[in-house]
């Protein structure tokens, strides 16, 4: 019986789990909230060295040096969480530690999880998009089998976008300089949204109400984030996730805005096969982890992944602008 450990770091929380034999059969786990690298990564270390295991999977938060044999690998890098910059999470973790491992973003991993099971499922797939939407908004890749890293690794949270037509909200802590232009992150992540809403923190958006106009909004700019992925990576599958997605009424109205968005330019995608396109995850928020344990059944060599180190053109405003151009028509 093979036995996987994993470690999923997020914004809020890290996750450390225990599976066996396959990447969701998960056995045992904890999670800590994220605060100092030291303190937190040293949690997850001291839970780890309490157990056995023979193969390790890290995946977390970003930007990260995702590319073997940098100085870098490993590290968390120009992160908006000042605290965590330059923290060498892979070191950390892995330190005295006798056993393969593998090391990725926590959207990159869970983006390979569900291209895995698709596959598995007898689905004739080559390409998924993986989006969680809560503190913030990341976008893994798998493209031809691999995970996308080229220049750094995927960041499509952070495209640019057109705005909606009467929305003033001028954005939550963006990291881009968009000028006349809306980051998605800014607009549509749960601290966005509980702005929006005049909330003192993103736990009252639950309360909501299903037609209340954050809903609206978010929709536009996650149907935005969608169309530019359809446009620039043609991906077969987008997966999406995390604390917002759990309202469930948010997706028909991403797949109906990103469809009018797209208005027909790409043929294959009208509003029936956009509900096989846009999707919940199959792990619900437990994406992550399993994403985590499934780079640990690659570290050990269990399901061997081809890399897929594309430079793709996701520049955030040459996104947005090909999104812009099929809006005027």
């Amino acid at each position: 019986m093979v036995t996987l450990a994993a470690v999923e770091g997020g914004g809020t929380t890290f996750v450390c789990a225990i599976a066996k034999d396959t990447a969701s059969n998960i056995v045992d786990r904890v999670s800590f909230p994220t605060t100092t690298p030291e303190e937190t990564l040293g949690k997850c270390r001291a839970w780890l060295l309490a157990r056995s295991f023979d193969a390790l999977g890290i995946a977390t938060f970003g930007p990260v040096d995702p590319t073997p044999g940098s100085e870098t690998y490993g590290h968390i890098t120009a992160t908006p969480k000042k605290a965590w910059r330059h923290s060498d999470v892979v070191g950390a973790l892995t330190e005295g530690l006798n056993v393969p491992f593998g090391f990725d973003t926590d959207v990159n991993a869970p983006a390979l999880a569900e291209y895995r099971a698709s596959v598995r499922d007898g689905e004739a797939l080559s390409s998924v998009a993986y989006a969680t939407v809560g503190t913030g908004i990341g976008v893994g890749l798998v493209v031809n089998g691999g995970c996308v890293h080229g220049l750094l690794h995927p960041e499509a949270g952070h495209i640019c976008v057109p705005r909606l037509a009467g929305d003033a909200y001028e954005g939550h802590n963006p990291s881009l300089d968009c000028a006349n232009w809306c980051e998605v992150e800014a607009m549509a992540a749960s601290g966005a949204l509980a702005a929006r809403a005049g909330l003192k923190d993103s736990a009252g958006l639950k309360d909501l109400p299903d037609d209340d106009a954050v809903w609206d909004a978010a929709a536009h700019y996650l149907a935005a984030m969608c169309a530019n992925l359809v446009l620039t990576v043609s991906p077969q599958r987008i997966v999406l996730s995390g604390g917002v997605m759990l309202r469930a009424s948010l997706f028909p109205k991403i797949r109906a805005k990103m469809v009018k968005m797209l208005n027909g330019y790409i043929p294959p995608l009208d509003a029936q096969a956009a509900c096989s396109v846009v999707v919940k995850s199959r792990w619900g928020n437990n994406a992550g982890i399993v994403g985590a344990l499934t780079l640990a059944e690659d570290a050990l060599g269990a399901a061997p992944a081809p890399k897929a180190d594309l430079l793709l053109p996701l520049l955030a405003c040459a996104a947005g602008a090909a999104l812009a151009a099929l809006l005027r028509r």
